[in-house]
């Protein structure tokens, strides 16, 4: 525990220190002491109470811990080598804001939860807007303002929890086997989920998603798709530890996979297309975590860090070198190690083998009734399809830079041929032969679909839906208090 809470204080501390002095030297600091505190407490350890009672923060080395802590280490060393000319004040921000996530992978208290959740909003705001674009500040703002809505949500759920159980502790409301039959318990669940569900980004809830990874930088919407999102997962998958809520979330990931899917299959622009696809793959997770699977859960928000971390880093570059967003005036204009970067990252989110994409499926698959495989398996047919009109960008131009984009390219090889070896079943040419076919016939659904132009509703956003999700914010306060 010591020696997590050292890499803790070791992120926080090179961070504030960066708006000082030599922020990159601090930040690389940071990265190793992040590295040397994981190598010392990676077997876990259990759940200990930081500052004691009765106000002590429970946290723990569990599995979420540790695969969150191992995805924010790679992204953070991917984003250092790749902006290492850059001497603002981005690495320090990002240095708080890795800082961040860490500490909120080891928590297991929902108070916490909330106050990390919070200072990742904040911190996003000022990177997204850090592009100097109108767009990209105006697509901060959504993130924050929804964001903020949503963590107000959550706290007057904390609030009637913690007046009917008195603990916000996950493992001692996990033991108390709350029942969702008492009112105001289910109102408090209730706003739990529905705030954490509006700043991880799911369906409906979470439509500024796209915009604001679209429209950040490059380096900003690969933390933000790779590890910040995947916090809002892990509160989740600690909600659903301590409450009985597995059907809500089973519902939410279907929604939320179909509903994605359905706008990144006619999206043009190239990075929104790639945030529309984040809120796609958050439906793997939450299926996932509604059926219990939590390992495989947690391992397919893993595998999507990675592969969803180089497809933007990869698409990032090829924008900002060529000046346009749209897939089709791309074509013909890549480097070498952009093509292969989306190449790589394509392939593994279709979940062809052996990569991260088929491993993390495989293993979600695995065990789950036929109904879920089902699910599955349409989910991959469209991600295929949505992705088949990326292949005339495969074609490299010629040679160029390649930044980060090697560190990326190797994780999600290794993280495919590891987990390929590890779960049972994923070596038979049955299971290879099932990958390869849904990537096929995605293919040719995409052949049929692409003459198709629907009219899909778009997010509007003015300050008329500000002031009417405000007030209904304050409806729901007031609820909760005639509860409490």
């Amino acid at each position: 525990m010591a020696a997590a809470l050292s890499g803790i204080l070791a992120y926080l501390g090179c961070g504030l220190l960066g708006f000082v002095r030599a922020p990159r030297v601090l930040s690389l600091l940071a990265l190793l002491g992040g590295a040397i505190s994981f190598a010392l407490w990676a077997p876990g350890f259990p759940e200990v109470l930081v500052g004691g009672l009765p106000w002590g923060i429970a946290v723990a080395g569990d599995p979420w811990a540790m695969g969150m802590w191992g995805l924010g280490l790679v992204l953070h060393a991917t984003i250092l080598l790749h902006t290492r000319g850059r001497r603002d004040a981005f690495q320090p921000l990002t240095t708080v804001l890795i800082g961040a996530c860490l500490a909120a992978a080891l928590s297991r208290d929902l108070f916490n939860l909330y106050v990390l959740l919070d200072l990742t909003s904040l911190l996003a705001l000022v990177l997204i807007a850090s592009g100097r674009r109108v767009r990209a500040v105006w697509a901060g703002l959504q993130y924050l303002v929804l964001a903020e809505v949503g963590l107000t949500l959550y706290l007057f759920g904390l609030g009637l929890v913690y007046g009917r159980l008195g603990t916000l502790s996950v493992t001692a409301l996990a033991g108390q086997g709350p029942n969702l039959s008492d009112p105001a318990l289910a109102v408090g669940v209730g706003l739990l989920l529905a705030g954490a569900a509006v700043k991880t980004g799911v369906f409906l809830l979470g439509l500024w998603l796209p915009q604001a990874h679209g429209q950040a930088p490059t380096e900003v919407s690969v933390l933000l798709s790779g590890i910040v999102v995947k916090i809002g997962v892990v509160t989740l998958a600690r909600l659903s530890e301590a409450f009985p809520v597995g059907t809500v979330l089973l519902l939410l990931g279907i929604l939320t996979g179909f509903g994605g899917l359905a706008y990144a299959l006619w999206e043009k622009d190239l990075k929104v297309f790639l945030g529309f696809h984040t809120v796609s793959q958050l439906g793997y997770m939450l299926i996932g975590l509604g059926l219990g699977a939590g390992t495989g859960a947690l391992l397919y928000a893993v595998a999507h860090g990675l592969f969803k971390g180089l497809l933007f880093l990869a698409a990032g570059e090829a924008v900002d070198r060529v000046g346009r967003r749209e897939i089709a005036p791309l074509a013909g204009h890549l480097s070498a190690s952009v093509a292969i970067g989306l190449g790589v990252g394509a392939c593994a989110i279709a979940g062809l083998p052996p990569l991260a994409g088929f491993a993390a499926k495989g293993l979600l698959a695995h065990g789950a009734p036929a109904w879920a495989r089902g699910v599955f398996y349409a989910l991959g047919l469209g991600t295929a399809a949505s992705f088949a009109k990326l292949v005339p960008l495969f074609r490299p131009r010629g040679p160029g830079p390649v930044g980060g984009l090697p560190v990326l390219v190797a994780a999600v090889v290794a993280f495919g041929l590891g987990g390929t070896l590890l779960v049972g079943g994923l070596l038979s040419r049955r299971a290879w032969g099932e990958a390869i076919m849904v990537v096929g016939l995605g293919y040719g659904l995409y052949l049929g679909l692409r003459r198709v132009r629907p009219r899909l509703p778009r997010w509007g956003f003015d300050w008329s839906v500000v002031s009417l999700l405000l007030a209904s914010v304050g409806v729901v306060g007031l609820v909760a208090l005639g509860w409490l």
